[in-house]
């Protein structure tokens, strides 16, 4: 099995944040992805045939001077957009037929719904929400590659 995290950053998600099976994407060199890159464009190096994505991207315009900023970037809501669409693309391009993602999402400022009208190529299978705050709600879902 080969998994691609396409938002490394820390790994708060991962148990084992040096998992073998694991090829680690960000565009961060500080956070020592095992390639630094824009998961809008995958570079050669990144490889193909992966068979699980890890896809938590930014998903709140927090502006730039935030703490949330500070710890994982800024991004305008614009950018969150392409991301999702490009980057969501790009998996698809490198992963085998009927690969899965596991998505993180926080519907703060866009919904669900619209993250998943972006990303085209892939189908929501299910999904639970793990969090829900006064303004927002966090899920994970699992999709799978369409053909």
């Amino acid at each position: 099995m080969k998994i691609l995290d396409l938002s490394a950053g820390n790994r708060a998600v991962w148990f084992n944040k040096k998992h073998p099976l694991a090829t680690y994407l960000d565009r961060r060199p500080e956070v020592n992805p095992d390639i630094v890159c824009d998961t809008n464009s995958l570079p050669d190096p990144v490889g193909k045939d992966y068979d699980l994505v890890v896809f938590d991207p930014p998903h709140m315009n927090c502006g730039p001077n935030s703490n949330m900023s500070k710890v994982y970037g800024y991004h305008t809501t614009a950018h969150i957009l392409e991301l999702l669409e490009k980057t969501s693309n790009e998996a698809h391009r490198v992963t085998k037929e009927n690969a899965l993602m596991a998505f993180k999402w926080n519907n703060h400022d866009i919904k669900l719904e619209r993250a998943f009208k972006l990303m085209i190529k892939w189908e929501p299978l299910f999904g639970h929400l793990t969090k829900d705050g006064p303004r927002s709600q966090t899920y994970w879902v699992m999709l799978r590659r369409l053909s």
